[in-house]
């Protein structure tokens, strides 16, 4: 079964699973409920030295509240085995390399969720 957030006209959060079936969630309890999917989610952005575009993605991450960890491939090749990007900066999210450059604020919304 899937759940997803959806935010309605109403000022109340609901979680919904295919539109069908909708339950309320009070404010402090959605909050509780993305902080618990932040703490398990690992995030990690893979740059090389003067990566503008690195910082753009330091950025958006930031104004989120995620938090991640930076790894420069040129001090640690052996992510480069693991994730091979051409371009910089790699997003890796639960071990997975989901974007390389810049994702689109809403696409990377949803890998976190």
């Amino acid at each position: 079964m899937v759940w997803k957030l959806a935010i309605k006209e109403n000022p109340l959060p609901t979680m919904v699973k295919n539109t069908d079936f909708v339950v309320p969630v009070a404010d402090g309890h959605l909050k509780r409920i993305q902080n618990n999917l932040l703490k398990m989610t690992k995030v990690e952005i893979l740059t090389t030295p003067g990566c503008t575009n690195c910082s753009i993605v330091e950025k958006m991450l930031d104004e989120m509240k995620i938090p991640y960890q930076i790894i420069d491939i040129t001090e640690k090749p052996e992510y480069l085995e693991k994730f091979p990007i051409f371009t910089a900066p790699g997003l890796v999210i639960n071990n997975k390399l989901e974007f390389t450059g810049i994702p689109k604020k809403e696409e990377l919304v949803a890998k976190l969720m």
